[in-house]
């Protein structure tokens, strides 16, 4: 009986080491289980929660701009109108401020040409540099001069985003026009500049290969086909263009206000432009900074002087020749030396 106990009793930890071997195989297996479904439950929420917002964002922008005016290189799907259940829950909007009138008419611009508002008003100072009776004009045919503006008025992009990215994955090939004074013939060159401005005369090609060309007739054939304006030349079946003249004010790929851009671009919040004033009736620029801070004799300094404007005015207010003097003003432009430029 001893022995048979002592046999039963060595058989019995044997008996209970596979329950218990088999009860931590499957408890970890069930964790690494839990863990897996974990983790691709979390990869759904992210990829949820970007691509939503990503798709919802042009909407958005087009519900609150296009009101004013349509933006047709923002978005080839039309604007979902949304119909309200309650409409008497509808708070009534503000009434809109002349200045933010003004901002809106910069964001259909911006967004309309795939551009930010340093771009913008690189431009804006370059159209206003030229000395034009109409700067907005000028504005708009270098707007319109820009590749990525070439392609999706063609019709080889479907928006200007995607003109961008036509451009930027080297699709596209310009060739100068030949100078007088080259002796070798112009060579077709890969841009993959989106901001690259075209010259009169250069000619433009979908890049010579198999992807380019298939990617260019398939964009082609969704838009069907395009009002190419006066100035473009594209040919569908071969792909190459020309660039012959800036753009007419009336081919314009947007419908802009001119006022409410005006009005923007200029005045004191408007961008900064450099400002050169000429005596009256010469063409001698009137400098900046003149003898180390004397007043300039322009024509206002000098009535100015003449009329006592600020004499009796009493701290900053005071010009800064009478700053700690009483009679004697430090900087007289009737004052007349060496040291003086006239």
């Amino acid at each position: 009986m001893t022995s048979q106990g002592t046999q039963t009793t060595k058989t019995l930890p044997q008996s209970n080491t596979e329950p218990n071997l088999f009860c931590r195989l499957s408890t970890a297996a069930a964790c690494a289980l839990m863990a897996s479904m974990a983790r691709k439950g979390r990869a759904e929420k992210v990829v949820v929660r970007i691509f939503p917002t990503r798709c919802m964002s042009r909407q958005k922008t087009m519900r609150r701009l296009e009101p004013f005016g349509e933006m047709p290189a923002w978005s080839r799907k039309p604007l979902l109108r949304k119909r309200l259940k309650q409409p008497w829950r509808k708070r009534p909007t503000r009434r809109l401020s002349a200045f933010g009138r003004h901002l809106y008419e910069r964001s259909r611009l911006r967004c309309h040409y795939n551009i930010n508002v340093r771009q913008l008003t690189k431009y804006v100072l370059r159209a206003f540099k030229e000395g034009r009776k109409h700067p907005i004009d000028h504005l708009m045919a270098i707007l319109e001069s820009r590749v990525d503006n070439f392609c999706w008025r063609v019709g080889i992009a479907p928006t200007m985003a995607g003109a961008r990215f036509f451009v930027r994955e080297n699709h596209i090939q310009v060739k100068s026009q030949r100078k007088e004074y080259d002796y070798k013939e112009p060579e077709w060159v890969t841009v993959n500049t989106p901001s690259h401005l075209l010259k009169i005369g250069d000619q433009i090609r979908v890049r010579p290969k198999p992807r380019s060309q298939k990617l260019a007739k398939r964009y082609q054939d969704e838009d069907g086909p395009v009002d190419v304006p006066d100035h473009l030349e594209w040919d569908r079946e071969e792909l190459v263009g020309r660039y012959n003249d800036l753009c007419d004010a009336n081919q314009v790929g947007i419908n802009i206000n001119e006022d409410y851009l005006m009005n923007k671009f200029l005045g004191p919040q408007g961008v900064r432009q450099r400002h050169i004033r000429w005596f009256e009736g010469t063409t001698i620029p009137i400098e900046k900074i003149y003898n180390g801070g004397r007043i300039v004799p322009t024509p206002e300094n000098i009535l100015n002087m003449k009329k006592g404007a600020g004499l009796r005015a009493r701290g900053f207010r005071r010009p800064p020749c009478l700053w700690g003097r009483r009679n004697n003003p430090l900087n007289n432009p009737w004052e007349y030396g060496s040291k003086v430029k006239v």
